[in-house]
């Protein structure tokens, strides 16, 4: 019985959203006759307390000329919608439906019913007095408060229109209007209600509405700080829903007509399934925006608005640790995965390592968050895909060169993440796992090894693995150095002793010379890659490496 109560109020509200001209329209005409009811019953008795006071002089009332008042209003009524219109025609331009938008808006609508039923009142008067109907009431009511309050608001209203069509406020209201339709999911009204197909797939296309609205006006806008507002506003939108999902009728999941036909999702019919049991449709709409963004980014060479999106990725994912949703976790790195692609394509095609260099740094903060919550599964997976793109990179070395930095920026990446699995206290066997991905980085398997002069070697990979193997030492887990040396000696065969000896010379007078800052700016600082404050170190280090190489030169 309460949830046809609810279902029959919700049908009500909507009808009046959908009708708000009309009852704009309404509420305008019954206020205005009361108010002339009211001010006309007012100034009767007003003229009889007049009367009763001055019982030698009857009061005389002048007929007040109104001739001159249907022009103004015209005049009024012509200037506002003049500029209205106008105003709304080229920020149509730039701001896709922002008419539909305008419609809405409850000022706007009242204000302009006031403005031409004003007008209509005047006219009425005017009949009046020229019928010889003495309606005195009337005419000073039009006169003196009518048309002075229109003309009064006429600049504010038209100051309002203004800031109205701007696109930071175009956002905040699309913003408002959907963070109020997530923050309504978790209200017990509501939860009754999403039983109901129809209701839960009309609320389903206002969430993803928004987000097309949002999306649209990416595509039209071309100044970043409203692009930037709107990548934030998603990513703060697809937050506030995650912290609410537990609180979300599980029926609301269900993958219905308005989800199949969305625009996303119309390749996406064999995940419909997969989509509905792990409950995450919106999310997926809303990184199926960011990541086309992020393709649209990097091919205008906004690279700071592409790192927005990446980094906004990385936020959203803190809040699915957060709460524990693992699956939302697998969507997560999907897409950041995703977006990693689209990055390696860019740069090889461009020989352009900026894009990469910054979504690095943002697929790094969220491995350590998922270290920093414990999470070894998805940690590990992260870590394997960082090494698996970074010897992709390293394959197209040869054709676009900056990808051989790139490979740099991973493996720099990776140590990072090593050492924090360390300190987190890690199973050994987990960390070793860990560290033979990462001793993969510079040999990809589909670069033939029998061939050497098919082969280079990167020597900055070298250079940050001993840098690795220097924090072991300096922590005594000489299993792990020992490891490191030994893949360090496989490099023998390919350069041959002195070749080598020269290598891993450079390597450490490199750690050695390294300061914490680099001597230039880049997006993420000037911190310095190849740094280690484990200097102290790399003699002992090299006594150990150079210790083994006997036994390798006679292994054949």
């Amino acid at each position: 019985m309460k949830t046809k109560t609810f279902y029959l109020i919700h049908n009500l509200q909507a009808y009046l959203s959908r009708h708000k001209l009309r009852l704009s329209f309404g509420a305008m005409v019954l206020a205005m006759l009361l108010l002339d009811i009211g001010f006309n019953h007012g100034f009767r008795i007003s003229q009889q307390f007049l009367e009763q006071t001055l019982p030698g002089n009857q009061a005389e009332f002048v007929h007040l000329e109104l001739d001159f008042a249907p022009e103004v209003w015209l005049a009024l009524i012509g200037l506002t919608l003049g500029t209205l219109v106008i105003v709304i025609s080229i920020a149509s331009q730039t701001i896709p439906k922002i008419a539909e938008l305008y419609m809405q808006d409850w000022i706007s609508l009242l204000y302009i019913w006031f403005l031409i039923l004003g007008g209509t009142h005047a006219v009425f008067v005017k009949f009046y007095l020229e019928a010889n109907v003495l309606r005195t009431s009337s005419v000073a009511l039009n006169l003196y408060f009518f048309l002075p309050v229109a003309i009064i608001l006429a600049l504010p209203y038209i100051f309002y229109v203004l800031r109205s069509i701007q696109p930071d406020t175009v956002i905040r209201r699309i913003f408002n209007a959907s963070i109020r339709r997530i923050q309504r999911l978790s209200h017990p009204s509501v939860q009754r209600l999403i039983t109901i197909d129809a209701y839960r797939e009309k609320y389903q296309a206002s969430l993803l509405e928004s987000l097309n609205q949002l999306d649209n006006l990416l595509e039209y806008l071309s100044f970043k700080e409203p692009k930037a507002q709107i990548i934030q506003s998603i990513s703060i939108l697809i937050r506030e829903y995650v912290q609410i999902k537990p609180h979300i009728n599980a029926h609301f999941y269900k993958i219905g007509a308005t989800i199949c036909n969305d625009i996303s999702f119309k390749t996406m019919i064999d995940q419909f399934q997969e989509m509905e049991c792990s409950q995450t449709f919106y999310e997926q709409k809303g990184f199926r925006v960011i990541g086309n963004t992020y393709v649209q980014l990097l091919e205008q060479q906004e690279f700071e608005l592409a790192s927005l999106c990446a980094s906004e990725m990385d936020r959203i994912g803190l809040i699915a640790l957060n709460i524990h949703d693992d699956r939302l976790l697998d969507v997560i790195i999907i897409r950041f995965n995703t977006m990693l692609r689209f990055a390696l394509k860019h740069g090889v095609k461009h020989n352009e390592a900026r894009n990469l260099y910054n979504f690095a740094f943002h697929y790094k903060n969220f491995i350590e968050h998922l270290v920093e919550f414990g999470n070894i599964h998805h940690s590990q997976q992260c870590f394997y895909y960082l090494r698996t793109y970074g010897n992709e990179a390293y394959g197209h070395g040869r054709n676009s060169p900056a990808m051989y930095f790139i490979v740099d920026v991973f493996a720099a990446e990776m140590k990072r993440i090593l050492i924090q699995v360390y300190q987190k206290n890690w199973p050994l066997e987990r960390q070793s796992q860990l560290l033979d991905q990462m001793l993969q980085v510079d040999s990809p398997p589909e670069l033939d090894r029998d061939r050497p002069g098919q082969r280079q070697l990167n020597s900055g990979v070298r250079t940050l693995q001993i840098a690795l193997g220097l924090f072991y030492l300096k922590v005594e887990q000489l299993d792990f150095a020992k490891r490191i040396i030994e893949d360090l000696l496989d490099d023998l065969e390919v350069l041959g002793e002195a070749a080598f000896r020269q290598t891993i010379q450079r390597s450490c007078d490199r750690l050695k010379s390294s300061q914490p800052t680099f001597w230039e700016d880049t997006d993420r600082g000037n911190t310095n890659l190849y740094y280690t404050p484990d200097q102290e170190h790399i003699e002992r280090f090299c006594d150990l490496l150079y210790a083994a190489m006997p036994l390798k030169l006679q292994s054949p």
